[in-house]
């Protein structure tokens, strides 16, 4: 499954499918804005920075807006119930970074696309951070307990991130914790995470995963089913 959802998510939704979807989907935004006389969105210049420091802003600034759309992922019944192939997860693995709803990359991909078009960033800048961050993944879904001393209140971690898809959530965090993709920055900012001990052995997935479907099909088709959707509302 696991493979599957990598050869899907990877390769054929996010490099062919999505890639072409969303430039048409950029060409009529460019379009409408110019009904308006508006044929620039660029407000801030960053060409005439260092490419690296053109990088951190992009990389900083796109983690940001990520894991704000993550824990809406958790807030919002509707988006859970996508969000919900993910955490199906039961136990860790590099290749369940992959196991996603297709329209988690459709969301977090069109909330970040104004943004970082206004800071006039290109998809040259955008594929060198994507990698990056797909990388960060790889580490955060694998089967170790690292995590990385001191930087971890910087960067996320497998030690960290584990704790994200626990089964059993306290009390006081009913939607969650430890949101960050690439960097736990935010959370340690904003009162979000949570590592009360080693968790390489805790119960991985969420309340009711025992009747969530276990095929790719019905796993996509299963947040559009009108009892779900009323459910989550």
């Amino acid at each position: 499954m696991d493979t599957f959802y990598i050869l899907f998510n990877f390769f054929l939704f996010s490099l062919v499918g999505y890639n072409a979807i969303s430039n048409v989907a950029v060409e009529l935004f460019n379009d409408f804005l110019g009904l308006f006389g508006v044929t620039n969105i660029v407000a801030i210049e960053v060409q005439n920075f260092p490419v690296w420091v053109q990088l951190l802003i992009m990389f900083v600034i796109a983690d940001f807006i990520q894991w704000n759309v993550h824990r809406q992922l958790h807030k919002q019944p509707w988006l859970w119930e996508f969000h919900k192939v993910h955490h199906s997860v039961k136990e860790m693995g590099f290749a369940a970074q992959f196991r996603f709803h297709f329209m988690e990359t459709v969301i977090y991909k069109s909330v970040q696309y104004i943004p970082l078009a206004m800071i006039g960033f290109g998809i040259q800048q955008f594929f060198v951070v994507h990698m990056f961050a797909v990388f960060i993944g790889h580490l955060n879904h694998a089967n170790v307990g690292w995590n990385y001393g001191i930087f971890g209140y910087l960067i996320n971690n497998p030690k960290m991130h584990i704790w994200h898809h626990s089964k059993a959530l306290p009390e006081n965090r009913p939607y969650g914790m430890n949101f960050g993709l690439s960097l736990s920055l935010w959370d340690y900012l904003f009162g979000t995470a949570y590592i009360p001990q080693e968790g390489k052995n805790i119960e991985l997935g969420f309340e009711g995963d025992e009747e969530f479907p276990e095929d790719f099909k019905s796993q996509m088709t299963f947040p559009f089913k009108k009892k779900n959707i009323q459910k989550s509302t």
